[in-house]
């Protein structure tokens, strides 16, 4: 008997929405939330590179400004 390819609950588009929804909210309560977020976008997308330079683009400049902060 042939295995059905067995299909996702949500898309990908879907799945990086819920996560948005609920973690982006909480980046001012801790910023430990911005790491959970880019985790699990990268296990949704499975593309390390893509994951790691997406992180790099949407924090940097935060981090930057939180490093500016504190040092100034």
């Amino acid at each position: 008997m042939p295995s059905k390819k067995r299909r996702s609950v949500y898309t990908k588009g879907e799945l990086n929405r819920l996560i948005d929804g609920l973690l982006h909210p909480l980046f001012d309560v801790n910023p430990a939330f911005r790491l959970v977020d880019s985790i699990l976008h990268g296990l949704v997308e499975r593309n390390p590179p893509e994951t790691a330079m997406k992180f790099l683009r949407y924090n940097l400049p935060w981090i930057i400004g939180e490093l500016s902060e504190k040092k100034g």
